[in-house]
């Protein structure tokens, strides 16, 4: 007969309690692996936040005043923002998440190199065309400077000018002298006499001369001459004429004279009609070029 072998009492004990041990030992060595795994994974979603929270403060710091791209920026940041708080949500350690998490964050990184890039061209940029700016605005201050101190000095040229013009127009004036005024009869002869009488004048006689004028242009020179009675009433009038100060004479007589600067003679033969002559005192005014130059007076009784 075979004999079975049999386990002592005392020898199973001392096996189960092996096994116990080993199981503790095991278990302990799993939950110290899971912790350091929770305590893994607790870090790493620490060390994203943060690397998120960077990348927003990046975000934040950039002065852009391009709209489009400031748009631009704010859209990114709110991405950045939901990204770090769907990790900050995370409950349980699912490590899948944490890759894919820590994927995307790479890729935020590239893109925000990018437009941190395209941020720092356009600044530069703007810079430039600030730069420019400061040299076209100092420019046009300068040119406006240059034109309102050409200005002014044009303005005291002009002032000038006009002063030595009218100093030139002044000395321009031909002066007369010696002015004669006569009424005169005709005689049955059709010969002309002197007369102090007015209901015998048949005409009026005037007489001056031209003074000497280096300054004036030579040439012809209009002269009109105005007899005006004690009530201010021209007497034989011809027509009338604007003169250099605006005004609108009406004359007795024009004639033109061929004047080279030196003294000329004048003479000027006014026929009337003696029914028109009043007694009085009568005015002669004498203008050359439209410039009012002397008088006379003559008394008829």
């Amino acid at each position: 007969m075979s004999r079975k072998k049999h386990i002592k009492p005392n020898g199973f004990k001392y096996l189960v309690a092996t096994l116990v041990i080993l199981l503790i030992v095991y278990s302990f060595k799993l939950n110290n692996d899971y912790q350091k795994l929770e305590d893994a994974f607790s870090d790493q979603k620490i060390e994203l936040q943060a690397e998120l929270d960077e990348i927003i403060d990046d975000y934040k710091n950039i002065n852009v005043k391009n709209k489009d791209l400031s748009q631009r920026l704010v859209k990114e940041i709110n991405k950045i923002i939901d990204l770090r708080d769907s990790i900050k949500n995370l409950k349980k350690a699912n490590y899948n998440l944490i890759v894919k998490y820590s994927r995307r964050i790479v890729k935020l990184e590239r893109e925000n190199r990018r437009l941190f890039i395209q941020v720092d061209s356009l600044n530069k940029q703007n810079y430039e065309l600030l730069q420019e700016n400061i040299v076209v605005t100092q420019q046009l201050e300068e040119k406006n400077k240059s034109e309102k101190n050409l200005f002014n000095e044009n303005k005291v040229l002009t002032a000038k000018q006009k002063e030595l013009r009218a100093k030139v127009d002044v000395a321009g004036i031909i002066k007369v002298k010696n002015i004669l005024a006569l009424a005169m009869k005709e005689r049955s002869s059709g010969k002309l006499t002197s007369t102090s009488r007015s209901r015998r004048t048949d005409a009026f006689k005037v007489k001056f001369d031209l003074e000497p004028n280096p300054v004036t242009d030579p040439g012809k020179k209009e002269i009109l001459i105005q007899i005006l009675d004690e009530n201010k009433n021209v007497i034989a009038a011809k027509g009338d004429k604007k003169i250099k100060d605006g005004s609108t004479i009406v004359f007795s007589d024009n004639i033109y004279a061929d004047y080279d600067n030196t003294q000329l003679g004048v003479v000027s033969l006014i026929l009337v009609d003696r029914d028109d002559i009043a007694k009085g005192t009568h005015t002669v005014n004498t203008y050359v070029d439209g410039v009012f130059t002397g008088k006379t007076q003559i008394k008829l009784r």
